[in-house]
């Protein structure tokens, strides 16, 4: 079967959005396990498995402010790594809605009502802006793995993986 002409040119901008999408899925993940290291035991994951990103960092950053067991140090160290997550995924936020504004030359998208046309159109994001963005969440989502994985120990981010997989098998039935 054959494919009908593209009309539009390529635009580089959607294969780099994927890889922020991608990103940012991993980066959940790794708050989804931070949060089972942080709060412990087999209902954690079943909390953190219905979460999003927000909730995650916010309700991880609450828990490791407090957390008794923790020293000092190792608290500052998972709220930093928290902290560029929320920068991170704030940016992803901006980017993911912002980027459709536009076309890929720049110009305004057209959205399309039963009545008339309407012209909007966001910040306009440059590949290599994307790709910073994608590289923020990358980083962020190390450093805070590592982090957890220096206050917990080694184990403790395979534990909340196990966990976690449990609940999603729980879930799918």
């Amino acid at each position: 079967m054959t494919q009908p002409p593209r009309t539009d040119p390529p635009d580089e901008r959607f294969e780099v959005l994927g890889q922020v999408v991608e990103r940012a899925a991993v980066l959940e993940i790794a708050l989804r396990m931070t949060f089972c290291a942080l709060v412990g035991g087999p209902y954690a994951a079943v909390v953190a498995s219905s979460q999003e990103t927000h909730w995650l960092i916010e309700n991880c950053d609450a828990v490791a402010h407090r957390h008794a067991d923790l020293t000092a140090a190792q608290r500052d160290a998972i709220r930093t790594a928290l902290h560029a997550c929320r920068e991170a995924n704030h940016d992803r936020n901006m980017l993911v809605h912002e980027a459709w504004g536009n076309e890929a030359h720049g110009a305004p998208a057209a959205l399309q009502s039963l009545r008339r046309s309407y012209q909007v159109a966001g910040r306009k994001w440059t590949v290599p802006q994307i790709r910073a963005a994608a590289e923020a969440i990358s980083s962020a989502q190390h450093a805070l793995l590592a982090a957890v994985e220096d206050s917990f120990g080694p184990g403790c981010l395979e534990a909340a993986g196990q966990l976690l997989a449990a609940a999603a098998a729980e879930r799918r039935g």
